[in-house]
């Protein structure tokens, strides 16, 4: 039942561990060399989706009651939306 527990602030838990997350993403994902300007676009595309990702998970965790625990699955689900509407929109 300790697992179904909600913070004081439920946003907090969620925030902590999708921000964790996006840094590990971060650090895996560092290029080590310069980057052209067309590596800065993507990179910059890459960044606003990732924003939208973000934003998408944290709506989805809120729907569910703010229970910890299902970070990856959020993540994964707001992904899958995420790209679902980029390809409709294309």
């Amino acid at each position: 039942m300790a697992n179904n527990r909600r913070n004081a602030d439920p946003a907090e838990g969620s925030r902590d561990t999708i921000e964790h997350e996006l840094q590990n993403r971060d650090q895996d994902n560092k290029a080590p060399t310069p980057t052209s300007q067309a590596e800065e676009n993507r990179s910059g595309a890459a960044d606003e989706k990732e924003q939208r990702v973000r934003r998408r998970a944290y709506e989805i965790w809120e729907r569910e009651g703010g229970i910890h625990g299902g970070h990856e699955r959020h993540w994964e689900l707001a992904t899958s939306e995420i790209d679902e509407e980029e390809q409709l929109g294309s």
